[in-house]
């Protein structure tokens, strides 16, 4: 089995237990940018690895059409069930981030949140999501990432093998220093917990950046 087919199994078999799962990391640490991040999607969008459809009540009214993709069929049934009350058009897709079905330049926005920590191939991931961001679009992407803090990066090497084995989640990537390694613009950034929670608005490779409708604080506060 690859890694990819374990880790869709996985998420079908956490599916109905996915949202309760999150518990206090959801009331305090990743609730708290779900609002900042919805409000930075607009246009035609694409949120990648949607999973349950958590973001989807956050959506700014910029957002004219959407997408949502996962590779767990059972996350996108429930996904399914927030993106009716939304009042855009919007497909659900199950397919794989490393290898997204759409052609290039085909969404004004592409948004990531909390999955890059989990993609077998990130940087695979990564130019993906800028392959289908048209110029001038922009990539937003909320992610957990290793922290800055030297005592809590040593504390999530130590604990992201147990949660790789258990979820198929990576507590200690770099993402946003990959993604400047591939060519990423990084023009604004939000964190939480000493750099280990990040909200990002970037630009990929060789494209350029939309104005931002509600624009978050470069270096926010990190708390």
């Amino acid at each position: 089995m690859t890694e990819t087919e374990r880790i869709r199994r996985l998420y079908d078999d956490r599916a109905a237990t996915y949202d309760h799962s999150l518990g206090i990391v959801e009331r305090l640490v990743v609730g708290q940018f779900r609002h900042a991040y919805g409000a930075l999607l607009r246009g035609e969008m694409i949120e990648v690895g949607i999973g349950s459809g958590l973001n989807i009540p956050f959506y700014s009214p910029a957002v004219t059409r959407a997408v949502g993709v996962d590779l767990s069929q059972e996350m996108l049934r429930y996904a399914h069930e927030r993106a009716a009350q939304l009042g855009i058009p919007f497909a659900l897709v199950q397919a794989d981030a490393e290898a997204l079905p759409f052609p290039e330049a085909a969404f004004d926005t592409v948004a990531i949140s909390l999955a890059l920590c989990t993609i077998p191939n990130p940087g695979k991931a990564l130019l993906e999501l800028g392959r289908v961001c048209r110029p001038g679009g922009q990539l937003v992407m909320l992610e957990h990432v290793r922290s800055t803090a030297r005592p809590l990066a040593a504390l999530q090497r130590a604990l992201s093998p147990m949660n790789e084995r258990a979820i198929g989640c990576h507590l200690d990537r770099d993402t946003f220093e990959l993604a400047r390694s591939l060519g990423f613009t990084i023009d604004e950034t939000r964190s939480r917990l000493f750099n280990s929670v990040q909200l990002v608005v970037a630009r990929p490779p060789y494209g350029a950046v939309l104005p931002s409708t509600d624009p978050i604080e470069a270096g926010g506060p990190n708390e």
